[in-house]
Order: C-alpha cells, then sequence, then structure tokens
C-alpha cells in the first residue's frame, strides 16, 4: 500500500470521526442525527469500495479499542448499544457503494448519486434489524415500544439521503481535483482490476 493510499484512507477515517461527533438526539428513536453516513458513501466513491471500507473499518477499530470517537463514546461495550448496528452497516455501504460507481464508464453526478443510495441500503437494513435485537432481547423493552420508534429512523434516511445527493454534486470536481480518475485508470491498465472497483 503507497503512501498516497494510505493517506486517501486516513483523511476519510477523520471525516468520517468528526461527522459522529457532530450529532442530534431523536426522541425516542435511539439512535443519533450524524453526517457520517454521507462521509461513509463519499469513502467509497472516492477510494473504491475496498479503500473507502478499510477507512470505516479503522474508524471502528479506535472506537472499539476505547477512542471516543463514536457518537456515544467507544470502548468495546459500545457493541451492546442500539446504534452499533450502524457502524456494522458501515463498511458494507462503503464497499457497496464504491463498486456500484466504478461500474458506471464515465463519473456523473447521477450515477455517484444512485450508488449513494443503494450504499446506503445495507446500512439501515443491518442497523435497524441490530437496533432490534439489542432493544428487545438485550435491553427487554417490549416489542411494541421497540417498533413505536423505528419511525423516526425515517427521519434520519431522509437527512441521508439528501446529504448523498448534494454530496454527489461534488464528486466530479472532487474526483479530478484530485486526480482519482487517472490513478484509478493507471491501476487497472496495469493488474487488470481497478483500485476502485471494490473487489
Amino acid at each position: 500500500m503507497n503512501t498516497r493510499r494510505l493517506v486517501s484512507i486516513a483523511v476519510f477515517t477523520a471525516l468520517i470521526t468528526v461527522g459522529g461527533l457532530i450529532s442530534v438526539s431523536i426522541p425516542f428513536a435511539q439512535v443519533q442525527l450524524s453526517f457520517q453516513v454521507v462521509f461513509v458513501v463519499m469513502a467509497g466513491l472516492c477510494l473504491g469500495g475496498r479503500d473507502g471500507a478499510l477507512a470505516v473499518l479503522v474508524y471502528i477499530a479506535m472506537g472499539l479499542i476505547g477512542l471516543p470517537v463514536f457518537t456515544q463514546g467507544g470502548g468495546i461495550g459500545y457493541v451492546l448499544m442500539p446504534s452499533f448496528g450502524y457502524l456494522l452497516g458501515f463498511p458494507v455501504g462503503a464497499l457497496v457503494s464504491g463498486y456500484i460507481c466504478s461500474r458506471f464508464k464515465k463519473p456523473t453526478r447521477g450515477g455517484a448519486f444512485a450508488a449513494s443510495l443503494v450504499g446506503m441500503i445495507p446500512i439501515y437494513v443491518i442497523g435497524v434489524s441490530y437496533q432490534v435485537l439489542i432493544l428487545y432481547y438485550y435491553m427487554g423493552s417490549a416489542m411494541s415500544a421497540v417498533l413505536a420508534g423505528l419511525p423516526a429512523i425515517g427521519v434520519l434516511a431522509v437527512k441521508d439521503g439528501v446529504l448523498v445527493g448534494l454530496a454527489s454534486i461534488l464528486y466530479v470536481p472532487i474526483r479530478r481535483a484530485t486526480g482519482l480518475g487517472r490513478r484509478q485508470k493507471r491501476n487497472y491498465n496495469a493488474s487488470g482490476v481497478g483500485l476502485a472497483q471494490g473487489k
């Protein structure tokens, strides 16, 4: 792994961390409204599925060893938090969004937006499923109470959809300014598998 890749992964790990620290509680939802998802999918779009997922895994590892980088702190005990499922979905979301975006022959805002929306799906599927399991089986909350809080998750989904839409507008200029497209093309020609293809 060269220096440029390491720096790129570190930058997005930092952005994901900052996005998690800027958060607002949603009543009855047991999760925080943060800006992490947009940075997660952008990591996949800009770095490729593989490196985007790696940036997220570094972030999760930092939190689990005790660094207070998660929205509500850090430490191994965080795995019992209802919101931990969203963290588990982050690397999958980055991988999926990066892989889909790499399938387009030419980078476009529409393609980036579509890849981002599809990348959000595993984040929410894993996140909501884990939340229900923790609240119902571990915390002993009544299923009616658990289900009553789920509609608030829609607020998060709408927020993230708007944010990834705005991020998609910046995707093409960022790609051109950083020379990402040229670097990916060279890697593809050299190895037969592009770095940003998420494989």
